[in-house]
C-alpha cells in the first residue's frame, strides 16, 4: 500500500488536518479555563475515528499487490544476499552486526505476512493467506493460529481476561503462583520456552 502522506504537504488535506488541530486547540483551552478541573484521561476525544480516516488520501486505502508483493522480493533477495556474505565472514566481531541486520529482513517477512492476516496485502484473501503462510512458516510462525489469535487480540484490545495477547496476571493469579511457578515465569528466560510451547499448542497460557 502506498505511504501516507504528510497532510501540512498536501494543500488537499490541509483543512481537514487544520480542522483536527484547531478543535483540539479548542477542546484543550477548553480544560484549561475550568479551574480546579482534573483532566479526564477516560473522556473521548475532540474527534471521532472517521474524521482521521477521512483524512487520509484515498490512494493509501488501495491495496497494490503488485507492490506488495515488490517488497518480498525485495526482502528475500537481501536475506538471500547476506547468506552469502555470511560464508566470508570470519571474525566474531563481524557476527553481531550481522545477525541485526538478518533479523532486521527476518523481521520484515513477519511484518509483510502480518499484513496478509490484516489482508491488506491485497485484495485476495486467496493470495494473502498463501504469501502469509509462506513467510510465515519460514521464520517458524503459524500463520493462521497467528492470525486467527491476533484477530482475538484487535477484537478485545485492553480487555483483561478476553485479550489474547496483552493480558496481564491477576493479583489473585499471582498469589496463588507457587515460588517454583513465579521464578519460571519472572526470572528464568521464560519466553525462550513459551514460543515452542505456543507452535505445538497455540495456546497463549492466559493463567500466566
Amino acid at each position: 500500500m502506498a505511504s501516507l502522506s504528510n497532510p501540512k504537504n498536501d494543500p488537499k488535506l490541509e483543512p481537514e488536518f487544520d480542522s483536527l488541530i484547531n478543535r483540539e486547540k479548542m477542546s484543550g483551552v477548553e480544560r484549561e479555563n475550568k479551574e480546579g478541573e482534573e483532566f479526564d484521561h477516560g473522556a473521548p476525544p475532540p474527534f471521532k475515528l472517521a474524521d482521521i480516516r477521512a483524512a487520509i488520501p484515498k490512494h493509501c486505502w488501495v491495496k497494490d499487490p503488485w507492490k506488495s508483493m515488490s517488497y518480498v522480493v525485495r526482502d528475500v533477495i537481501v536475506i538471500f544476499a547476506l547468506m552469502i556474505v555470511a560464508g566470508y565472514l570470519d571474525s566474531w566481531v563481524v557476527w553481531p552486526f550481522y545477525w541485526f541486520a538478518q533479523g532486521i529482513f527476518f523481521c520484515a517477512l513477519f511484518a509483510i505476512g502480518h499484513d496478509c492476516g490484516h489482508g491488506s496485502f491485497s485484495n485476495s484473501n486467496k493470495l494473502n493467506d498463501v504469501v502469509g503462510h509462506i513467510l510465515h512458516s519460514s521464520i517458524l510462525v503459524p500463520y493462521h493460529a497467528w492470525r486467527i489469535s491476533h484477530k482475538l487480540h484487535h477484537g478485545n484490545h485492553a480487555h483483561a481476561d478476553n485479550d489474547e495477547t496483552w493480558r496481564p496476571v491477576s493479583e489473585t493469579t499471582y498469589r496463588s503462583m507457587s515460588n517454583l511457578s513465579r521464578m519460571f515465569r519472572y526470572t528464568a528466560p521464560f519466553p525462550l520456552f513459551l514460543f515452542p510451547y505456543y507452535l505445538v499448542m497455540r495456546d497463549p497460557g492466559k493463567k500466566g
